[in-house]
């Protein structure tokens, strides 16, 4: 991006040196031109603290502006707006200039933004530049090219959490609210010996990974091991998704899946007290037959479930003496609580199944994000319902 130089040429006069004397006005004739303003610049990649971007270093001929413009996509700064308040630096060479984001301005983590310098011309000590009344137009180098250095910024992961005192049923803690700016995790660390904190880095519940939005009720299951009785503190915490996506690897030590800190630099965590401790079994039942696939779907006759959960379909595994897991071939379907006759189950597209094949329809519970599928094998999350000892699943033959 360039920017026409506006040069101010003040005309020099022939002057007599012979026996003439000089006039007056000769005298007060300046023989050099007004230059146009110099400056350079040097910024790096950082971490947005406070609202606040930092500029490395800023050297300016005259007082001048540093401002901050988005990038328009096309490796450069989008002009004429800002996001910034312009900041004023004095000529001579600036460390560390510290300019801040306009109130309601956001930046997006990764985002790549331009600091550029500016001049200070029309009302001196007020940023005019609207690209088109030449005021405060961005200084320019000896190329003619702006004065202005692009840099990635980072934006340190948000998040919010709140908890209540409860009962918990079925080694389950229900969380009442949690939100992320981006993916990350809902975990539940045990009491320190102190009882003021968390007993960190060891969890005792399943970490439960979320992506970017706000959660209600989120489910989140302690591990078998977990032994949390009636009258127990635990420690509600959420913590950042870096390293492998979607698998927690926070140990204190590897700098992975970090707890996420407030604005004030603290631990986005809360305690609750476990105010009594009960089991209550989770039972289920199902009734499918041999069929045909009619417009993609099965018909499942009859599912019961004590609390609300899934219903899903998985292919047979190779030896075909049982379910593949943790795959489905088919759309999750929904069920509250209840008896419900003819549930339609979708395949997905990918499943191809064929006539002779069989297929094994089997209940899950939800836990987790409601209403949300997330059992992968691993995460302990809206686990197969198990009755008596058995999961809860039947195969099924495709018919012609």
């Amino acid at each position: 991006m360039k920017f026409k130089r506006n040069y101010l040429f003040i005309p020099l006069f022939a002057i007599s040196l012979g026996f003439t004397a000089c006039s007056d006005d000769d005298d007060n004739i300046d023989p050099d031109p007004i230059l146009d303003p110099t400056g350079s610049l040097a910024v790096e990649d950082q971490m947005l603290e406070s609202n606040m971007l930092t500029i490395n270093n800023v050297s300016m001929s005259a007082d001048g502006w540093v401002v901050i413009h988005r990038d328009n996509g096309s490796g450069g700064p989008m002009v004429p707006e800002i996001i910034s308040v312009p900041q004023m630096v004095e000529a001579g060479e600036s460390m560390d200039v510290m300019v801040q984001l306009k109130e309601g301005e956001t930046v997006e983590d990764g985002e790549t933004l331009w600091a550029m310098l500016h001049t200070d011309d029309g009302i001196i000590g007020t940023y005019e530049f609207n690209g088109s009344n030449g005021l405060d137009a961005p200084i320019m180098d000896e190329a003619d090219n702006v004065v202005t250095q692009s840099f990635e910024v980072s934006v340190a992961p948000m998040g919010t959490l709140m908890v209540e005192d409860q009962e918990m049923t079925n080694n389950v803690v229900n969380v009442a609210s949690v939100s992320f700016d981006r993916g990350g995790y809902v975990v539940i660390h045990a009491s320190n010996d102190a009882g003021d904190g968390p007993m960190v880095p060891e969890i005792i519940s399943e970490p439960v990974y979320l992506e970017a939005g706000t959660y209600t009720d989120v489910e989140v299951p302690l591990t078998s091991s977990a032994n949390v009785e009636a009258g127990d503190t635990v420690w509600v915490m959420l913590h950042t998704d870096t390293g492998e996506e979607e698998t927690y690897e926070f140990d204190g030590e590897n700098g992975l899946d970090m707890p996420i800190t407030d604005a004030d630099g603290n631990v986005v965590v809360k305690p609750l007290t476990i105010t009594s401790v009960t089991v209550v079994a989770i039972t289920g039942s199902l009734s499918v037959e041999d069929q045909a696939v009619t417009d993609n779907q099965l018909n499942v006759g009859s599912v019961e479930l004590s609390e609300s959960g899934w219903v899903v379909v998985h292919a047979s595994n190779e030896a075909g003496t049982g379910p593949m897991v943790p795959e489905i071939i088919s759309e999750p379907m929904y069920l509250e609580a209840g008896t419900h006759e003819d549930v339609m189950v979708t395949f997905t597209e990918s499943a191809n199944v064929a006539v002779s094949d069989t297929v094994w329809v089997m209940l899950h519970n939800d836990t987790g994000v409601a209403e949300m599928y997330e059992f992968n094998g691993i995460n302990g999350l809206d686990l197969p319902i198990i009755v008596d000892g058995n999961i809860v699943v039947t195969s099924v033959e495709i018919t012609e």
